[in-house]
């Protein structure tokens, strides 16, 4: 039994992952067009499919718990094929777990993208901010010592011997 929700459990990952790079791209598009308010917007619907994928995983880590036992909290997904899984079977399985890897990392590079996008997006806003309103900076190397002082007074104590 716990092969099959181990099953259901990565197709349904794997089906969330692919919803999550389709929004991923569309979040690309609409930062590209510079569209803040679509941004949003995709990251708002973005948020139930990450908790999803979030019970998902752990859905993953009980199936793994229940069939490796307490000591499966760090274990790998290939260490439960080879406990679990018939000899086989475990190159479906293998399959179907590099089918999820490819799809995360499809994401992560997207997000990544995405990320830069942003990053280099905000800092040419930035750029014309500074262009259109410059700000004065003054320099602490070129400025007058005695600013703050008392001004010098004519008679400054000395006799002045050549009159």
């Amino acid at each position: 039994m716990s092969v099959n929700q181990m099953k259901q459990v990565l197709e349904a990952m794997i089906q969330c992952h692919d919803a999550l790079y389709k929004m991923a791209e569309q979040k690309r598009d609409a930062i590209k067009a510079g569209n803040a308010e679509a941004v949003g917007n995709i990251t708002e619907k973005e948020t139930p499919l990450v908790e999803t994928l979030s019970r998902l995983e752990a859905q993953r880590e009980k199936v793994m718990g229940e069939d490796l036992g307490p000591e499966s909290e760090q274990a790998s997904f290939s260490e439960w094929a080879a406990a679990i899984l018939p000899e086989e079977k475990r190159d479906e399985w293998e399959k179907l777990y590099l089918e999820l890897a490819s799809r995360v990392y499809a994401l992560k590079q997207a997000n990544t993208l995405n990320q830069t996008l942003l990053r280099d997006s905000l800092l040419w806003v930035n750029l014309n901010l500074g262009l259109l309103k410059p700000q004065t900076h003054t320099l602490n190397n070129y400025h007058n010592p005695r600013v703050g002082q008392a001004p010098a007074s004519v008679f400054s104590g000395r006799i002045d011997s050549r009159t």
